[in-house]
């Protein structure tokens, strides 16, 4: 009876010692999320934490992580223990409108009927970054800026375009694929008006078992590239 007790301990140890936990940021849980599920499948069991960066940069220092999702660019500023970058693709911003608004160009954020626009925060959110330097790279930030309405992050701008709390957000196009039901229309910003987005995967000192190691793999997968693909990225 005693080495069955100490045979089941050993084996509880062994799951819980090669579960896999990630940290992503909150504007790709859709995709994530999806590819999860296609993993597991697989036999494995991955824990995921989403927020924003600042969120998920003090998890993965506090916690027992081992890949983080993101900015590259981020995280390249972040002190974490990284051992590898793995691309994944590029984040889009785009200006999302909600369905009582209907918007043809960036323009249109001067317009009357445009009174309330939702922004991620600048300082702790990558598309809060690159929404401010978008504005300010095409001369619009001065003209708006009193329509501005700062929350944490581009799902709380989703959340209120789709609840018509606010005419137009500043999202990425993930978000926007994800959530295309309850918008109005989006339009996809120009690139060069904002710094490169790297999202990438990023593996920490902790990445040392088998599920780490077959989840870096499995996200250069067809499968999982055409998640990837679905969400803009």
């Amino acid at each position: 009876m005693i080495k069955k007790l100490l045979l089941m301990s050993a084996l509880i140890f062994f799951v819980h010692a090669d579960e896999l936990k990630i940290a992503s940021a909150a504007g790709y849980k859709k995709p994530m999320m999806e590819v999860i599920t296609a993993f597991e499948k697989r036999g494995h069991k991955i824990e995921a934490l989403f927020g924003n960066m600042q969120q998920v940069i003090t998890q993965a220092k506090n916690g027992q992580i081992a890949i983080v999702i993101g900015d590259k660019a981020f995280l390249e500023k972040s002190k974490l223990p990284i051992r590898n970058y793995q691309p994944i693709g590029k984040g889009k911003v785009v200006l999302a409108f909600s369905k009582q608004n209907v918007m043809n160009s960036i323009e249109d954020l001067t317009k009357e009927d445009i009174r309330k626009v939702a922004i991620p925060q600048p300082k702790k959110a990558i598309y809060g970054t690159a929404g401010e330097v978008f504005l300010r790279h095409t001369n619009l930030y001065d003209q708006i800026e009193h329509k501005l309405y700062v929350v944490a992050k581009v799902p709380q701008v989703v959340a209120y375009l789709v609840s018509g709390e606010v005419d137009a957000g500043i999202i990425n196009l993930t978000a926007a694929l994800a959530n295309k039901e309850g918008l109005g229309g989006y339009i996809i910003v120009d690139e060069q008006s904002y710094s490169p987005i790297e999202i990438t995967a990023a593996s920490l000192d902790r990445c040392q078992g088998d599920s780490c190691k077959e989840f870096l793999k499995f996200m250069a997968t067809t499968t999982a590239q055409e998640i990837f693909r679905k969400y803009g990225l």
